[in-house]
């Protein structure tokens, strides 16, 4: 019994000390929370003023030409001469090659002879008939030799047409696949003539954004390989999303009088999504991530008070805020790291 009661005082003696440490370390921990709040540390401010802003959807596109088309024949033959060359301009209309033709030149003349000599024949046949000297059946053997013969010609005389390969639209050779004296077969490409008149910006913009992006609107298009901006509006807005990447397809068409853009190019390109009277931006460094948000420090009474923001946007070195932030507000922009709510600050310049 002795024993028991002697075990029994151990444990209270042991519990009374747990205690006593917890009270000195919630004493010691409150004593280091006072001395941070305490600590003066020295930042420097910003007075916030709003500002117009314009949110930008941003995107990535690649140039194109406004017009382009591969050149075949429908009349397969060998090359006689190309009156343009690779990277020469040419106006629409202008016989750009010629295809052998002598063959069918050959034919032409023939049949043409057949087709006079049926047009004579049925204007006599028509005149002896109308008197009722021939029958019907031989008028009616030259009518229709004269209409076989007539298709006959102008079929051949197309043909003859297409051996000469004219500009459908004006712009320039970008491509040469035959050279003289090479057989061209029917439908495979001879050339590649392009418009960059004016030029096509092709880009997949996130599905995302379908009832904001309109055919119209306006889009600032940076070219990197030129350190150049340019401004056009969207031309084509697709129709149905790509299911792979979850896109849908704009065209943006901008002016190309100096021929500076290339097809091929990379742009980036912004697209005006809205635009605000009235927004506060703040730069990306000063915002700190937390487990419900993000905050910033502001200047209040001689004290750091912490904010929380809501973002709307960011940008490659500020953010625009939508909530948490006015105008007037001192944002503390340089000794911001170590800060803590209602921690004292001297502001200095």
């Amino acid at each position: 019994m002795t024993k028991l009661k002697y075990l029994s005082q151990i444990v209270l003696i042991a519990s009374a000390l747990i205690i006593l440490a917890s009270c000195s370390d919630n004493q010691g921990n409150d004593s280091a929370s006072n001395k941070d709040e305490s600590k003066i540390v020295s930042v420097k401010v910003h007075k916030l003023k709003a500002r117009e802003y314009t949110d930008m959807i941003s995107i990535v596109g690649t140039v194109k030409p406004y017009q382009k088309a591969m050149i075949s024949t429908t009349e397969g033959g060998k090359i006689i001469k190309f009156n343009k060359d690779k990277g020469d301009y040419v106006e629409k209309g202008d016989t750009i090659l010629i295809i052998d033709h002598e063959a069918i030149e050959a034919n032409l003349q023939a049949t043409k002879a057949q087709y006079d000599l049926a047009k004579v024949t049925f204007e006599k046949q028509e005149i002896v008939y109308k008197e009722n000297v021939n029958s019907e059946i031989q008028y009616l053997q030259a009518k229709y030799n004269l209409q076989q013969l007539e298709a006959k010609y102008k079929l051949i005389k197309d043909r003859l047409s297409n051996t000469f390969i004219i500009a459908p639209f004006a712009g320039y050779i970008d491509r040469k696949y035959f050279d003289v004296g090479e057989l061209a077969p029917v439908g495979k490409p001879i050339i590649l003539l392009i418009d960059i008149s004016r030029v096509k910006v092709e880009a997949g913009v996130p599905s995302k954004y379908i009832e904001t992006v309109k055919k119209g609107n306006t889009a600032v298009v940076y070219i990197k390989a030129l350190d150049r901006e340019f401004t056009g509006k969207i031309t084509f807005v697709g129709t149905s999303i790509d299911a792979v990447n979850r896109t849908f397809p704009i065209e943006i068409t901008l002016s190309n009088k100096s021929k500076l853009l290339k097809p091929e190019l990379i742009a980036d390109v912004k697209i005006e999504q809205k635009k605000y009277d009235s927004m506060i931006m703040v730069p990306t460094e000063v915002i700190s991530r937390v487990d419900d948000g993000y905050i910033v420090y502001v200047l209040e009474d001689g004290k750091a008070r912490s904010r929380k923001i809501t973002i709307l946007k960011r940008t490659a070195n500020e953010v625009a805020v939508e909530e948490g932030l006015k105008e007037g507000d001192e944002l503390i922009v340089v000794g911001y790291q170590n800060l803590i709510d209602g921690q004292r600050v001297n502001v200095v310049e």
